[in-house]
């Protein structure tokens, strides 16, 4: 057999339509598994985006709560200084003198 660049060419052709047909096989068959597992990975993200929206909705309004009941409890102590602010002054004292005591 002889080897011009004609059967060369032609071998060529051949491997490449034999590449092409094997790719295009495994591409079809591959394609249906691919779609089953892309669409179960999107049913599950949907799942965690539904299941924690409202955890989410949640941690937010208890945020706020914390928030309120902090701003709440501040200007309580606020106007108990502004109040008495001779008992204040001698609780800070005392409890300094008792942190003092506890740290020797």
């Amino acid at each position: 057999m002889e080897l011009t660049s004609s059967t060369v060419d032609r071998k060529a052709s051949q491997a490449h339509e034999a590449v092409d047909a094997a790719a295009a096989k495994a591409s079809e068959r591959a394609a249906p598994a691919i779609e089953r597992t892309a669409r179960a990975a999107h049913e599950t993200v949907d799942k965690v985006a539904q299941t924690a929206a409202p955890a989410a909705d949640w941690l937010n309004q208890s945020a706020e709560q914390l928030k309120a009941q902090q701003q709440e409890l501040l200007e309580g102590c606020r106007s108990y200084i502004r109040d008495r602010p001779l008992v204040a002054a001698g609780m800070a004292l005392f409890a300094g003198y008792l942190a003092g005591r506890l740290m020797r």
